[in-house]
């Protein structure tokens, strides 16, 4: 299993609701830099999952115009998830599953430590745009390896 654990754009404060918070004209460019510098690795992802929060989905919907894959919004991705919930949800992929995955912070830092280290307490601190990329032959604590690090310029 391969997945590619990203954390939305930068997003303005300017909104009547956290979940209404648009990305920035900024965020909107670093996603498409990264996406576009990493398109070669991108092409395996077979599905989109995002958070129902806006700045997510703006996010998926730059990675999904390339890469022409519909993006499937989750709940279980809002920011006050755990990761054990997001675990339970991959647990259900096949193992060749390749899947990116768009959420917000701290879940998405939880998640790779859950994954690598069996536990939430090392969690990867994400700047915005970010995306991880975890190898594991089966989604269980402690199984992944992180294979990879997009980190916007």
């Amino acid at each position: 299993m391969k997945l590619f654990i990203g954390r939305h754009g930068q997003a303005s404060f300017d909104a009547e609701s956290d979940r209404a918070r648009p990305l920035t004209l900024d965020g909107i460019s670093a996603t498409e830099r990264l996406r576009d510098e990493h398109l070669p690795e991108l092409t395996q992802v077979q599905e989109i999952w995002s958070s129902g929060l806006k700045r997510a989905n703006e996010t998926a919907a730059i990675y999904a115009q390339k890469l022409d894959i519909k993006v499937e919004t989750k709940n279980f991705l809002s920011p006050d998830c755990e990761a054990d919930r997001v675990l339970v949800k991959l647990q259900e992929l096949e193992s060749s599953a390749c899947v990116l995955i768009v959420s917000h912070q701290p879940l998405v830092g939880e998640l790779v430590s859950l994954l690598c280290e069996g536990n939430i307490y090392l969690a990867h601190p994400y700047t915005t745009s970010e995306i991880v990329v975890v190898e594991c032959e089966m989604a269980e604590r402690g199984m992944g390896l992180i294979s990879g690090d997009f980190v916007p310029a």
